[in-house]
């Protein structure tokens, strides 16, 4: 019974159509580099742009995609956590950080990427929901409006209630959604609920425009500092991974993968700067 099962599995596996493994095609290149530091790249919806933020994610920044023409957006607290993009490109979804007495309140704003001009998109509040999340259907727009009641509320993610759902990247196609669990690792779920597996240990999944491929970061800290990080690629329907960048001095973190699937930036933060490579199959 367990020969024939086995023999199952492996005309299933030969069914899944193969996939080169998503590699680095280039040394990292300096892109963005300012006295505040920069963290967290988002490209434009047409890959023209980038945007980025400083330490502790105070304001946006963006800039052409060669790196030139840097330029601030808004220096508002908070700013940078999760921005969207609109999908024209001329706008920036964000979500900041304001003080009232003391406390902590937050409000959602459009950012006109030209001028800096803002248009307050709600109230001030004490929401935990990020951008886009107005938007967002399903699964996914549980994941992104209650980061902390998600696993909760999703009887798929039963087995995790009580954490939190950090960093969800939902696929370019909307069919699945990679996500992190603090202390259990990177996970994958379709968007309809079915599927849940183990993509093992990673963090800041970003998808490649196949639907298929995730570029991540395995970080090792000390306990107060990064003290290595590796940036990794995996084909998430075989399970299969590769190496993008393993390099001395520098420590990969947040990878943001160009629209056109041919570029990966993200934060080195060994010296707080925005890096980009090249990326091949």
């Amino acid at each position: 019974m367990k020969k024939h099962y086995l023999t199952g599995l492996g005309l299933l596996l030969a069914m899944i159509p193969a996939a080169a493994q998503v590699r680095g095609a280039s040394q990292p290149e300096l892109l963005l580099s300012a006295p505040v530091g920069m963290m967290a790249p988002v490209w434009s919806p047409d890959g023209a742009m980038i945007a980025t933020t400083s330490d502790n994610y105070a304001g946006i920044y963006v800039a052409n995609a060669d790196g030139t023409d840097l330029r601030i957006v808004t220096t508002a607290p908070g700013a940078g956590y999760k921005m969207a993009w609109s999908a024209d490109g001329k706008s920036i979804n964000a979500r900041v950080n304001l003080t009232n007495s003391g406390a902590i309140e937050r409000q959602m704003r459009r950012y006109d990427v030209a001028t800096g001009k803002f248009e307050a998109l709600g109230q001030r509040c004490r929401t935990a929901a990020q951008p886009g999340a107005d938007a967002a259907t399903g699964i996914f727009a549980k994941m992104i409006s209650a980061p902390a009641e998600a696993a909760k509320s999703v009887k798929a993610l039963a087995q995790f209630a009580g954490k939190t759902v950090i960093n969800p990247a939902l696929s370019p196609d909307g069919s699945k959604i990679a996500f992190q669990i603090p202390g259990k690792g990177m996970w994958l779920i379709n968007a309809d609920g079915t599927g849940l597996k183990s993509l093992g240990t990673g963090s800041h999944p970003a998808w490649l425009p196949d639907s298929r491929t995730i570029v991540y970061t395995i970080v090792e800290d000390n306990g107060s500092e990064f003290t290595a990080s590796t940036m990794m690629s995996v084909d998430t329907a075989t399970g299969a991974t590769a190496t993008v960048l393993a390099q001395s001095g520098m420590l990969p973190m947040t990878p943001a993968v160009s629209p056109d699937g041919k570029r990966v930036a993200f934060e080195n933060a060994a010296d707080a700067s925005i890096y980009v490579m090249n990326l091949k199959k």
